[in-house]
């Protein structure tokens, strides 16, 4: 025999010796309710036992002391990587999933805490097929990295449903879809239980959360989606949902954070409600948490002990523990700490990825507050030095480091990834923080490629905001200069390219109390036409609550009508036309009868064919110091309604005559008909017909403004051409 031949002969009895190395079997379960047909976008999920060498391992590492364990943690990769195989037979589409741990759990009302209901199947696969037809799947399972048990081939059918699949970038880049229809997120943000024994406040370094937080959170969420909502945002936070803060790369004593979690997803799949999920509230990155929040914050730092009636006795962060470290910084800038990070992110990514539920990840919430000393309004992140650009290089770092994990490592991509800033407020700003010197560390996020939508947080009551400063003559153009919602929303989307959401935004503190929620109401009515892409909405989930001795002496669920009926309004057939076949926007602010202010406001947007336009009028002397009818007498100069400027303070209703506001940029001598929609309720009010001039703009001849909550301080329209 010659060589070549021996040779042939020895790699195809080496080849046949490696395909038969023998893994041990795992039988994986179906544990979705049919088990041969799963609906397409609906949740397949599949368990397994763990075998018993591996059980006792886990089993050892899960239940020996904190910071001094032994055994497989099943938590991080490095121990157990469980990673399923999802294959389309028809188009070859394949898709990698994680495995995660899993504890069942059972509320125990009677007891106040949750029992373990010890499942045979503790290690778990979730995926949402995204095509109907025939699939396969396959598991396998490495321990310490090297492959140990894999499981024989499973086959599944996917069936047709209704269901519209993962949140997308529309094409126009400026707007959301579903489904290939526009979406306008609006809604509230509902972060997490925070009625019922809030432990954010907790001066007890043991004590546990009520288990009628949750019941009562589940509730929240279920009334709001009964009364029509569809969009709410919510966070990770250790107080109440977070399954990580007093051990790093331990899950197992927040697992059941983790199945309420779960029973909140499956709530929204079933009523069609999507979650902006935030997925790390900021408080763990300071040094002292602001609202006197110190309980989650990074570490045990506490510089005056007379600042607050206890020191600081509760535990620091596992990170804080991890890295020997006071300065929350270290924990997105440590390669150590950062390892551990991504597994948080990963098992995030297994046990609630699947889901069409969420219509997107948000990184961080707040990322300015790294560092900070929220006590002493200590704020790194906008000061010049070495402070302020370690703050800024931490916050760059985690969401670069994140957004690549999530969508390149994990391969991720069912899900937009967002990115929190503050609002660029001026007339020149595109980053999240000031800009002092050409030598500081830029916060570079929103230009990362894996970064999909800019979601701002601001707040701030004064009537003008919208429109601090309007330049020019022309209604549709941002000339230099001009400082307004809409201006600032255009540079972001030529400089990033990317749609822009108020991930929160508000009038501020207070100011939803002293203007009885008309606050709310006159901002939810008004972000759509600025250019933004959605809108959630901050106070609307705090209530008084005898149980729980709450000090909340106002319903803030009373504003939930407003904010559906515009999310309806936003939402209609006709409006969405408009934001799909985006043509241009317009804004102007107007005088009314020798007024020294700019008491009107108007918005608008046109489509690109220029016969359809939406907009909104508004009498800003309705704002949060007049929206109660109270005035002086209950609104002193040290109550957050206040505003400064008398005429602001003395309510007008405002006619269309004789300051004319007009819609420019249609086409010229054109008949077009105006449609007006209420303030309280989007009712239908009346219609006029109005011609076009010889240079396309038009008259809003509108029906009276009245600066009362239960008349028309504000008036949507609608345009259509005849």
């Amino acid at each position: 025999m010659d060589k070549f031949g021996f040779l042939l002969i020895f790699l195809i009895a080496f080849s046949s010796s490696a395909q038969e190395t023998p893994f041990e079997r795992i039988d994986l379960k179906v544990l979705s309710s049919h088990s041969e047909k799963v609906a397409k976008y609906s949740k397949l999920e599949l368990g397994f036992a763990l075998p018993a060498d591996l059980k006792k391992a886990v089993d050892d590492y899960l239940h020996s002391p904190r910071f001094n364990r032994s055994g497989i943690n099943p938590f991080v990769s490095w121990d157990l990587d469980v990673t399923a195989t999802f294959s389309h037979r028809t188009t070859g589409e394949v898709h990698n999933v994680d495995g995660f741990y899993y504890r069942e759990m059972k509320r125990n009302i009677q007891g106040n805490n949750w029992t373990d209901e010890n499942t045979a199947y503790p290690i778990r696969i979730r995926f949402a097929p995204p095509q109907t037809g025939n699939w396969t799947v396959k598991v396998e399972v490495k321990v310490k990295g090297e492959k140990k048990y894999e499981s024989e081939m499973l086959t599944f059918t996917a069936a047709d449903s209704d269901k519209k699949g993962y949140v997308e970038v529309h094409e126009n880049g400026r707007y959301l879809k579903r489904g290939g229809k526009v979406i306008v997120p609006t809604g509230n943000n509902i972060p997490f239980p925070y009625v019922n024994n809030n432990l954010f406040y907790s001066k007890k370094k043991h004590e546990t959360l009520n288990v009628d937080a949750w019941v009562q959170y589940r509730e929240l969420v279920k009334r709001y989606a009964l009364e029509g909502g569809e969009y709410f945002r919510f966070f990770l936070t250790p107080a109440a949902t977070d399954i990580e803060f007093e051990e790093v790369g331990y899950y197992y004593d927040r697992q059941n954070f983790a199945w309420e979690v779960d029973q909140i997803i499956e709530l929204c799949e079933q009523e069609d409600v999507l979650i902006d999920f935030n997925m790390m509230l900021h408080t763990i990155t300071m040094q002292l948490g602001d609202y006197y929040q110190f309980r989650f914050d990074y570490t045990d730092n506490w510089p005056d002990e007379n600042a607050w009636p206890y020191k600081d006795v509760n535990f620091p962060s596992g990170y804080s523990k991890l890295l020997n470290s006071k300065m929350p910084s270290d924990m997105f800038l440590e390669e150590e700490s950062m390892k551990y990070l991504k597994e948080r992110t990963r098992y995030i990514i297994a046990r609630w990825g699947y889901s069409t539920a969420i219509s997107m990840f948000e990184i961080l919430s707040e990322p300015w507050h790294v560092d900070e000393d929220g006590l002493n309004h200590y704020v790194p992140y906008d000061s010049l030095g070495e402070k302020g650009d370690r703050a800024r290089k931490a916050a760059y770092n985690y969401h670069h480091s994140m957004a690549s994990y999530i969508k390149d490592s994990l391969n991720h991509r069912n899900h937009l990834l967002g990115a929190v800033g503050k609002f660029p407020v001026g007339s020149s700003a595109i980053l999240s923080h000031r800009v002092y010197s050409k030598d500081q560390y830029i916060d570079s996020t929103w230009f990362d490629d894996n970064i999909d939508i800019i979601s701002i947080s601001y707040y701030t009551s004064h009537p003008d905001k919208m429109i601090l400063s309007k330049k020019g003559r022309d209604n549709n153009q941002c000339e230099d200069g001009e400082n307004s919602y809409a201006c600032v929303i255009q540079r972001l989307h030529e400089n990033y390219g990317k749609p822009v959401i108020f991930g929160e935004s508000d009038h501020g503190d207070g100011t939803h109390v002293c203007s009885d929620m008309q606050a709310t109401q006159i901002d939810i009515m008004r972000y759509a036409y600025t250019k933004a892409a959605g809108h959630y909405v901050w106070a609307g989930f705090n209530y008084p609550d005898d149980k729980s001795g709450s000090k909340q002496q106002q319903d803030e669920r009373i504003s939930w009508a407003g904010i559906i009926t515009s999310k309806e309004f936003y939402n209609s057939d006709w409006q969405t036309s408009v934001y799909e076949n985006y043509g241009d926007q317009g804004r102007e602010k107007s005088n009314f009868q020798g007024s020294d202010e700019e008491i009107v406001e108007h918005q608008y947007i046109i489509n690109e064919t220029k016969d359809k336009v939406t907009g909104y009028v508004y009498n800003k002397t309705f704002n949060v110091y007049t929206a109660t009818g109270e005035l002086d007498a209950a609104i002193d100069s040290n109550s957050t309604c206040f505003i400064p400027t008398q005429e602001y303070r003395v309510p007008k209703t405002i006619t269309w005559k004789p300051q004319r506001l007009k819609v420019e940029g249609l086409k010229s001598w054109k008949k077009y008909r105006i449609f007006f929609y209420s303030y309280m309720d989007g009712a239908f009010l009346n219609e006029v017909e109005v011609r076009s001039n010889l240079f396309g703009k038009l008259k809003l001849v509108h029906p009276a403004l009245e600066a009362d909550k239960d008349k028309n301080p504000l008036i949507w329209y609608r345009v259509e051409e005849e």
